[in-house]
């Protein structure tokens, strides 16, 4: 068996797969492993043939019992005390995730105190802090007071899952406290004296970016040499992913051969005997490894690092697919879930990409540098001796230039899909990026270690050195924004299908194999067929999944879950895309942080809406247009439709109705910015229309006159009725009594199939307006664990009463609805799940 190691771990992965899809018991698996165990052994001993197959079975086998184990153990009797109010005492069992608004521990369960009693328990927390300017340490142990969750499976299609991704960590359930008072410090615990020494040694390092920088250079800082990204802010980390180096800012192989480079040097430099290399190598990249966090990216890149370090040192040979497999089995064995983590995903397909492709991409891009070298020896001023023109470029330049062309590229090329599936976006500028940040955060990084271990010493020294580093980080920003601000320099792209990465990877395979000549005649013609096969495939593929704008024949609504708030998406069969208010967090409107850029932008962007036609802000409120800064940001806006009152002030004829209430300075901000930026802001009301789509009739029915004593913000809200042929969908808001009676007395035309249900399915509700409007099915978006008691009880017996069919955003997830014009089709994204 040529490479034992790859097909090892290539078949204990499939084990640990096999254990996530299957959900075997570990007993059942521990007891299969024994049997296949006892078969190898035997067949060891009788010299079988096929005992290299029991052998990779036996491989399979542990994937799965490993990870069934891991799973299983991770388990705590702390989901039963979920949705309470507890104390709970337990040790920090890592160094804190420090935020601009919290700090993240993780927490190892001792004992629950509840209502008088003592409960001993067990189990790993995520302990959420918010409010508490103390930061505690590895090994404390503390006394917490707070409301112990378990977080709710994603309402989105699609959407991160945050819970599974917790469950994966070993962690089942969040603490989320508040205040000073909430936590007390009872003690310190047994701890690991090396991870010990490595936190306090890193939190003393990064303290001299924080004493010699500003905090938002200290922050890019350490997020390159320690990998905290805890402080950077959104706009940075959203910069670095569109320009595809999002990389730099968390510890990743970059980072760690840039560490083994300098030791390199450094121990060059001192001119240290070279069989000291290995020995002195070897507990520097660990103790840094220890430092950032052990992340996948950075323990791939140093299992590898130091796998190569001592094959040299060994005098054995460095066989990279070797190499590659044994880091991943290490890491797998010891956390088998860490196979489902992005960044492992990630960093070692573009460790394969820059070694299998890279050389073949290396040779290839060295041919035209070869001949512009030429070209120069051509056009060389005759009898000019000496001229390094005449000399043409250097042979050692060419290797060197088509190598630093190849890695970049080879990467890029091998996590395509992956990007894609993650992150729903391509970057064409990643290359130049890469190309051009290499050089500065090499320098940075070096400056930074530099001011870092100076500054344990005498904090001033490392002011000196930071004064330079400062300078390079504002470069780097500035180059970071200059690419990202280039036409085409990010698309974002619908998640592609599962088949069409597997045809991406395999026509990587051919086309290496192809160019490289491994593959001999008749392995070449076994494979010509397939290769036309999957082309074809491929492509069919990609028509189907490019986000095409043509003509459909159905209208599709999407009531988005952002949680307590509202947000519509309606594609028309023309492909056209109105968004219906755009949910909204707390404080969103003044942080432009929450459901704008976390919920609704990954969601269109997931489904491949890159424009949205008509932007409708219903009615001044966070919880419906607090994501609208985002994504006027983000997104180009043909048309933004507010109500009358909410452009006093503005431009577009608005009359400036008043109100009972203030229209909020940062939604009239928000108008300002759109109307500057170049969108149309204009007013609708009742008897208004919109020709959004031939094929589709879109009417307003409200706000209509009002006494200025009723005309609350809910009150003023955009009421819109959508009609495609046989079908009609009522948009709400968040009309309460008022504003209800004033429709009913107008006598619009308000029968539905679809409702959506005013102010998130409150008490205030008219039993005469859904007996007019006498809908099929009613909506109700709405936020879980919500502390308005939304939907009021006497809403949903009304609507069961009525006979409509009752979908809620807390329950069901969004709820998308399809229709040809005849009939409905309800899907939710509960049901993904």
């Amino acid at each position: 068996m040529n490479r034992p190691i790859v097909f090892f771990a290539c078949f204990y992965i499939a084990g640990v797969l096999l254990g996530e899809f299957t959900r075997f018991k570990a007993t059942t698996a521990m007891i299969l492993v024994v049997f296949c165990l006892l078969i190898v052994v035997a067949g060891y001993i009788l010299d079988w043939r096929g005992n290299r197959r029991a052998l990779l079975v036996l491989f399979l086998l542990l994937g799965l019992l490993l990870s069934r184990l891991e799973m299983e153990e991770s388990k705590t009797s702390l989901v039963q005390f979920a949705g309470q109010r507890i104390v709970l005492v337990g040790q920090v069992s890592s160094g804190p995730d420090v935020r601009a608004d919290q700090v993240l521990y993780q927490f190892r369960a001792q004992e629950v105190i509840r209502g008088g009693e003592r409960y001993p328990v067990s189990g790993t927390v995520r302990l959420q802090v918010k409010d508490c300017n103390r930061v505690f340490s590895y090994g404390d142990i503390l006394k917490v007071s707070g409301l112990l969750i378990r977080p709710d499976t994603p309402g989105n299609p699609g959407a991160f899952n945050y819970r599974t991704y917790l469950e994966r960590e070993g962690i089942h359930v969040v603490l989320l406290a508040r205040g000073e008072d909430s936590l007390v410090k009872t003690g310190a615990g047994r701890i690991n004296p090396l991870v010990s020494a490595a936190l306090a040694v890193k939190q003393k390092l990064a303290a001299a970016a924080t004493h010699s920088l500003a905090p938002a250079q200290a922050a890019i800082l350490n997020g390159i040499v320690f990998g905290s990204q805890g402080l950077i802010d959104q706009e940075t980390r959203q910069a670095f992913s569109e320009t595809g180096i999002v990389h730099i800012l968390s510890v990743s192989g970059l980072h760690v051969g840039l560490v083994l480079g300098g030791l390199m040097g450094l121990l060059g430099l001192f001119r240290a005997p070279p069989a000291c290399t290995a020995p002195l190598v070897t507990p520097v990249l660990l103790f840094y490894a220890l430092m950032t966090g052990l992340n996948p990216a950075v323990l791939r890149a140093t299992f590898m690092a130091l796998l190569f370090v001592w094959a040299h040192h060994l005098g054995r040979d460095r066989d990279w697919p070797t190499t590659l497999a044994l880091a991943a089995l290490i890491i797998l064995i010891w956390k088998p879930q860490q196979i489902f983590n992005p960044g492992f995903q990630l960093s070692f397909t573009a460790t394969w990409g820059i070694l299998y492709l890279g050389p073949l991409l290396a040779a290839g891009l060295a041919r035209p540098l070869r001949g512009l070298s030429e070209s120069a020896t051509r056009v060389a001023v005759p009898g000019l001796r000496g001229n390094p023109v005449q000399q043409g470029i250097p042979e050692k330049f060419v290797r060197v230039a088509a190598l630093a062309l190849a890695v970049p590229l080879a990467a890029q090329l091998a996590t395509v899909p992956l990007v894609a599936w993650y992150y729903n976006l391509f970057s064409p500028v990643s290359l130049l990026a890469n190309l051009l940040a290499a050089p500065l955060v090499g320098l940075i990084l070096l400056l930074g270690i530099l001011a870092a271990i100076l500054g344990l010493f005498w904090l001033p020294l490392a002011g000196v050195i930071n004064a330079s580093t400062g300078l390079f980080l504002d470069l780097f920003l500035s180059l970071v924004g200059m690419l990202q601000g280039l036409p085409g320099a990010v698309i974002y792209l619908p998640t592609p299908p599962v088949l069409l990465a597997a045809v991406w990877y395999g026509g990587l395979f051919l086309v290496v194999g192809i160019c490289s000549g491994a593959w001999g005649p008749a392995v070449l013609q076994r494979f010509k067929n397939w290769t036309v096969v999957a082309t074809a495939l491929g492509l069919v593929l990609l028509l189907v999944w490019w986000p095409w704008t043509g003509e459909g024949q159905k209208l599709v609504v999407h009531f988005i879950d952002v949680g307590q708030g509202d947000c519509s998406l309606v594609q028309t069969p023309g492909g056209r895309n109105m968004l219906i208010d755009t949910g909204g967090w707390r404080d969103e409107f003044l942080s432009g942080s929450g459901a704008g850029s976390q919920v609704v932008a990954p969601y269109l962007r997931r489904i491949g809406v890159r424009r949205l036609d008509v932007l409708v802000l219903t009615h001044p409120h966070e919880d419906h247009a607090g994501g609208a800064a985002y994504l006027v940001k983000n997104f180009p806006v043909s048309l933004a439709l507010v109500p009358p009152a909410a452009l006093t002030g503005g431009s577009g004829g608005a009359s400036g109705d008043e109100t009972a209430e203030e229209i909020p300075a940062a939604f009239t901000a928000l108008v300002k910015n759109m109307e500057a930026s170049g969108i149309p802001v204009e007013a609708a009301g009742a008897g208004d229309s919109l020709a959004l789509d031939s094929r589709v009739d879109l009417k307003f029915l409200s706000p209509g006159e009002m006494p200025a004593s009723e005309a609350s913000l809910n009150n003023i809200s955009l009421v819109l009725k959508l009609t495609y042929k046989d079908r009609a969908f009522l948009f709400t808001g968040d009309v309460e009594l008022e504003a209800q009676r004033k429709l009913l007395e107008r006598g619009e035309e308000l029968e539905a199939d679809v409702l959506k249900m005013p102010h998130h399915g409150s008490r205030t509700l008219l039993p005469e307006l859904v007996q007019q409007v006498r809908p099929e099915i009613a909506v109700i978006q709405v936020g879980a664990h919500n502390t308005f008691g939304h939907p009021a009880p006497s809403t949903l017996e009304l609507l069961e009463h009525s006979g409509a069919k009752v979908y809620r955003t807390d329950l069901d997830g969004a709820v998308i609805i399809e229709t040809d014009g005849h009939g409905l089709q309800v899907r939710t994204g509960a049901g993904a799940y």
